[in-house]
């Protein structure tokens, strides 16, 4: 189980934002439990921009419902998370080591998927990510599931 209160604590989320937080974490689960077997990691990253307000253009780590990770930032520039967000586009790859632009949040990560999300004005604000321990993880079909379920994201 996720000690949410922990995580919310040290991770740069804004302090006073603990009830948008939970909010998010519910969202996340509700991700997770698209595929829960197939899902080994599953949070989202915001555009510090969005979530802090501030100018900078790193990606950072909101709730997320797996192993702990270093990468609590990203800079837009690096990694596959950093894609999605710089070129807008859902990302889907099957095979991480594959490709040298992944930046490896667990060795035991085989597939990535990773969907942008947008505010109501179409702005591209954060992303969901999710890793499998497995080959060849994401369909089609749930890919599609996925991004139906990025349509309910919570916005600030």
């Amino acid at each position: 189980m996720t000690d949410l209160r922990k995580q919310f604590e040290t991770l740069p989320f804004p302090k006073e934002n603990f009830d948008y937080f939970q909010k998010v974490f519910t969202f996340v689960a509700e991700a997770k439990a698209i595929e829960a077997e197939l899902f080994d990691w599953v949070g989202v990253y915001f555009k510090s921009s969005y979530l802090l307000g501030s100018d900078s253009t790193e990606l950072v780590l909101g709730p997320y419902i797996g192993e702990e990770t270093e990468h609590i930032k990203i800079p837009i520039e690096e990694g596959l998370c950093g894609l999605a967000l710089r070129e807008e586009k859902v990302v889907n790859m099957a095979d991480v080591q594959s490709d040298s632009r992944h930046i490896a949040c667990s060795l035991k990560t085989k597939s990535e998927l990773i969907i942008p999300i947008q505010d109501k004005d179409g702005n591209y604000v954060a992303e969901l990510d999710i890793d499998s321990n497995k080959l060849n993880a994401f369909s089609k079909d749930i890919e599609e599931k996925v991004k139906e379920h990025c349509k309910s994201f919570p916005l600030l």
